[in-house]
């Protein structure tokens, strides 16, 4: 039910709090799942691996990162710009760094300046299998780090389940073939279906908010 509160997430007894585009609302609690598909364990591996490196800095390396995260903002699930703390920054900078095939850093990069994201669009077809960005190959050192919805009614406008297909830094004759990643993890394309594809803009292990596009599946 939508509820007229302050921002709040998380369980309190049997409710959950949350909040999607309409507003804040709250939920009857459920338990939780454990799934263990190949990119979950993947993601928790990566966030144990850097959890225990952080516990392996020295105190100045610790102390830089307590430092650096307070000028390292994030935008949190309800919307909220947030300050992480330095083993969180720590963390979260060097699992992007892993995810994206690059080397663990022991020192806080130079926070970035984000340009608009070069990507323009998403284009979908069913009868050839096909899904694609259009869009220029990014400047150089910053990556794509393609995320994407599975497979949607024509009628939903709005979507917050995204999932990680791919890192790209080039495209060819301004497209981004996706193709081969997004039915490796939904299944081949329906005609009809409305796909929702997030580009996140990448470098030297941080993101930006990421521009999400929508192709509807032709024929």
């Amino acid at each position: 039910m939508k509820i007229l509160d302050i921002p709040q997430s998380g369980s309190v007894g049997n409710q959950t709090s949350s909040r999607n585009r309409s507003g804040q609302y709250r939920r009857q609690r459920a338990m939780p799942t454990q799934p263990r598909t190949a990119s979950q364990m993947a993601a928790r591996a990566r966030m144990a691996s850097q959890s225990s490196a952080w516990r392996g800095l020295t105190d100045a390396q610790r102390a830089a990162w307590n430092a650096f995260a307070q000028s390292f903002t994030v935008v949190n699930s309800l919307g909220a710009t947030i300050n992480l703390t330095g083993a969180q920054s720590f963390v979260k900078i060097n699992c992007v760094n892993l995810l994206n095939g690059d080397a663990v850093v022991t020192a806080p990069p130079a926070l970035p300046a984000f340009t608009a994201c070069s990507a323009t669009g998403a284009d979908g077809t069913a009868g050839t299998q096909l899904l694609e960005l259009a869009g220029a190959t990014p400047t150089v050192g910053i990556r794509h780090m393609i995320y994407a919805s599975p497979q949607l009614s024509p009628g939903v406008s709005y979507n917050a389940n995204f999932r990680y297909l791919q890192t790209s830094t080039l495209y060819t004759a301004g497209k981004l073939a996706l193709t081969a990643t997004y039915t490796a993890k939904f299944g081949a394309m329906i005609a009809g279906k409305k796909v929702f594809v997030k580009v996140v803009q990448s470098l030297a292990g941080f993101q930006d908010n990421g521009t999400v596009f929508v192709a509807t599946i032709g024929t």
